[in-house]
């Protein structure tokens, strides 16, 4: 920069506030201390220490407040309609109210509540100062909880701005409350004063306060009651009646609607102009299946059906914080039946005091239907999984397109592993304590801290995942569970022997006591089963972990029939191995009628010729007999114990221990039957084959020949193409038992009519079983429970055979029941239909 000589004299100049004496030369210059534009010394430099001066002495100033504060906690900051709606009537029950009504006019929306109401001073100091909570410094219900003893209350809100939802929804207020001997105060508030000049201050704006000796008419309140009465006017938005039906939706969800407690709160809507409309729809559902209504009225109390909706129809979670919060209980309930109940120490310290509790709900394909109809919505589109604080909805958690807990996003990277929104419903539950506040935005959810991420990790955790170990692994397992709407699938071997496993491990956890288990789901199979030694081994780390006296003894009974079947297997193999010699010398014998099996391609390969009867066949023959002769044996040694040991032995043992029998003795008949057709070394094994054709080929060569006198049965459809894994002997005791039960209903004809349905992407075989006999007997109600053990459909029947099919069905995966209509004219008796999947 240019330097501009300015004299050899001497001068003074203040630098930041120093006194500069200086004898040389000055010179303009930039100076990175003192700044640009400063005289710099090009000489020698003097510096003096200034006077002192006294600090001037500091004024107390304000924050000014312009009227756009109004919309900045107002109209910007409740943005959705309902949500306004919410915080008002939030507001009321923080009042202590027992009923709000929400009335609906031409022009105007009443909030009026049955609440404390208002004195004049508490209009002034707590309604009128702006985002100051009396429920948040505890001075609210001083007074009032002392006269009730009530040691502790629960809030709605506490952020002191809730009042300004008024203005979200409409231009003007009146305010009326009256207080418990106090006169009725009126507020009028119009808020279009505030949006004239930004400028202006907020406190300058005035409204007008007064009072009355009764309620105005337009309040809708009892002229002598106490409570408070919000007139919103010249509403900012329209409410159709597609938009009052949505709000009514909504308000049953702002109220715990998983819980029975809320009745004791109760909202109504009131809309003259819907009340004809409303009368029509009452009058068509008053015709209709209360499962199935034709529509839905706007005016009414508004009632929590949810719980109506899922009752007995899903598979619920429940874990809440016990023992002052020290332990958690855990109870996992399928369709209406417990299958167990846990209790472990709760790892989450900042939920202790939370008073934490949750219950998820899945939905299966039948339960989705069920929803559906009862609620007037989709599962998907009511919501998932809601958070309540004090009893009131978080929002928006819960809602169609919110994944707070995060499990749309896990489940993307396991498809079939895991549960997503869509799937599940449910409430989490917490008390708003520190830790668990709301963002003043109230569509903002909760503030993040480490409780609402522990909060997050105890659902996940201790709900989701422990339902995915039942559902994702034992009920989608069975790809015809989904539509049932009890546990019956649940009680098949197969998933019965999985959900032991479940409980056992359960059980096997460090710290987990499992107090409670369903008899009827964790027991062990029939030794029959495929899973007999599965559910045993759970079943005996159970009553070791457990020390369940009955269980133990049930264990050690098993074992005793694991023993015995393991001796008759065991003489049946010396049996094999003594005639394993005289069995060789058949073996041209065999070749001869190998040369015969392809002159007979095209049939089943599991049916050979009468002529294949030889010693190997009878070996065969011997051996399955031995062991099932051997499990009947041992079945009449148990019994015959229980008769000896007890003085009375129960109704339900006898039937069992007949069942038993009945069964062994079926597969030895249906085993005997084989044999008579050659084959018989392959019917007692799985093998995949085309199962549609050997149904064909077992009723023509075998179930015919010892059918009835005068009945015929016949196969018609689904000639080939159906490949699947299966027992023969399974598949001949389906049908034997169908021959059977036609002669027995006098019938003459028997049809077998076979299709293949798509259900889900996979194949399923629909076997339609109608016969031309009298038909159901009317006293069966209802129809299906003639699959029921002892229940018979006629006179000369046990009511084993048919439960016996449903048995074998439910183990290979498929269902039955019994169709009330026949299936054509020329078979007007019993229809039954059964699908197997492929």
């Amino acid at each position: 920069m240019a330097r501009r000589k300015l004299g050899a004299f001497q001068r003074h100049q203040e630098v930041r506030g120093r006194r500069v004496s200086t004898g040389g030369t000055w010179a303009w210059a930039a100076d990175p201390c003192l700044g640009l534009g400063r005289y710099r010394m090009a000489a020698r430099t003097t510096i003096r220490k200034p006077a002192a001066k006294a600090p001037a002495k500091p004024v107390l100033k304000h924050f000014r407040i312009s009227t756009g504060l109004k919309d900045l906690i107002g109209r910007d900051l409740i943005t959705d309609d309902f949500v306004a709606v919410f915080e008002l009537v939030k507001n009321a029950f923080d009042a202590r109210a027992r009923k709000v009504v929400v009335a609906f006019e031409e022009d105007a929306i009443v909030i009026s509540d049955d609440g404390k109401g208002m004195s004049r001073a508490d209009v002034l100091d707590k309604w009128l100062f702006v985002a100051y909570s009396a429920k948040r410094d505890g001075t609210e219900d001083q007074d009032y909880r002392d006269k009730i003893g009530e040691a502790r209350r629960v809030y709605a809100g506490a952020k002191g701005v809730g009042r300004f939802s008024c203005d979200s929804l409409g231009e003007t207020l009146l305010l009326c409350s009256r207080a418990r001997g106090q006169e009725v105060q009126t507020l009028e508030v119009d808020w279009r004063d505030y949006e004239k000049d930004p400028k202006k201050e907020f406190a300058k704006v005035g409204v007008r306060l007064g009072s009355a000796n009764a309620f105005p008419p337009e309040a809708h309140h009892s002229p002598t009651g106490l409570g408070t009465s919000l007139v919103i006017r010249r509403l900012r938005s329209e409410w159709d009646r597609e938009k009052l039906l949505d709000l009514r939706r909504a308000l049953s969800k702002l109220i715990n609607p998983f819980s029975t407690k809320g009745d004791k709160f109760k909202i109504e809507i009131v809309a003259e102009a819907e009340a004809e409309e409303d009368a029509e729809i009452e009058a068509l559902n008053a015709e209709r299946d209360p499962e199935d209504p034709a529509g839905f009225v706007v005016n009414g109390i508004i009632e929590n059906s949810i719980l109506k909706a899922l009752a007995e129809r899903t598979t619920v979670i429940r874990v809440k914080a016990i023992e002052g919060g020290d332990r958690l209980e855990t109870e996992l309930e399928d369709r209406g039946d417990v299958v167990y109940r846990i209790r472990e120490a709760n790892p989450y310290k900042h939920l202790k005091d939370a008073g934490f509790s949750a219950d998820v709900y899945y939905l299966n394909r039948s339960a989705k239907v069920t929803f559906t109809r009862r609620m007037g919505v989709r599962s998907i589109n009511f919501g998932s999984i809601f958070a309540f604080r004090n009893g009131f909805r978080v929002f928006p958690i819960g809602n169609e397109d919110d994944d707070f807990f995060g499990l749309n996003k896990r489940k993307q990277q396991g498809q079939r592993r895991f549960l997503g929104t869509r799937e599940l419903v449910g409430r989490v539950d917490v008390l708003g304590v520190p830790g668990f506040d709301e963002a003043t935005s109230r569509a903002g959810g909760f503030i993040q801290t480490k409780h609402v991420d522990q909060l997050v990790e105890a659902v996940v955790d201790k709900c989701i995942k422990r339902l995915e170990r039942y559902v994702v692994d034992i009920s989608w397992k069975d790809d015809f569970d989904k539509d049932e709407a009890g546990t019956s699938r649940m009680r098949l071997d197969s998933s019965s022997a999985k959900i032991a496993q479940l409980v056992s491990r359960l059980a096997a956890t460090e710290g987990v006591e499992v107090v409670h288990y369903n008899p009827d789901l964790v027991r062990i199979v029939d030794e029959r089963s495929e899973s007999f030694l599965d559910s045993f081994r759970a079943l005996e780390l159970l009553a070791e972990k457990t020390g369940n006296k009955k269980l133990l003894s049930t264990v050690d009974v098993a074992r005793a029939r694991i023993e015995a079947l393991q001796a008759a297997e065991a003489e049946a193999r010396e049996a094999e191995l003594r005639a394993e010699a005289r069995a060789l010398k058949a073996e041209g014998e065999v070749a001869t009628l190998e040369g015969m099996l392809d002159d007979e391609r095209g049939r089943n390969s599991f049916l050979m010729s009468a002529a294949a009867l030889d010693k190997d066949t009878i070996l065969n023959l011997h051996h399955q007999i031995g062991i099932h002769a051997a499990a009947i044996q041992n079945s009449i040694k148990l019994m015959s114990g229980k008769l000896r040991r007890a003085a009375e032995v129960k109704k339900e043992d006898v039937l069992g221990f007949l069942e038993s029998v009945s069964f062994r003795n079926s597969q030895i008949l249906t085993a005997a039957r084989f044999a008579s057709r050659g084959g018989y070394k392959e019917q007692a094994s799985s093998r995949k084959d085309d199962l549609a054709q050997f149904i064909r080929d077992y009723t023509d060569a075998i179930a015919n020949s010892w059918a009835p006198a005068g009945l015929s049965a016949t196969v018609k459809g689904a000639e080939k193409g159906f490949e699947r894994t299966f027992k023969p002997i399974e598949v001949g005791i389906i049908v034997d038992n169908l021959v059977s039960n036609a002669g027995k209903a006098e019938a003459s004809s028997l049809l077998l009519a076979l299709s293949v349905e798509k259900r889900d992407g996979k194949q399923v075989l629909v076997i339609d079983a109608a016969d031309d006999g009298v038909g159901w007997n009317k006293s069966l109600k209802p129809l299906d429970s003639m699959f029921e053990m002892g229940v018979t459909t006629g006179k000369a029947g046990s009511g084993l055979g048919l439960h016996h099919v449903r048995e074998v069905v439910g183990t290979m995966g498929g269902t039955i029941e019994a169709m009330p209509e026949p299936y054509d004219d020329a078979h007007p008796g019993a229809h039954i239909r059964i699908r197997l999947p492929a």
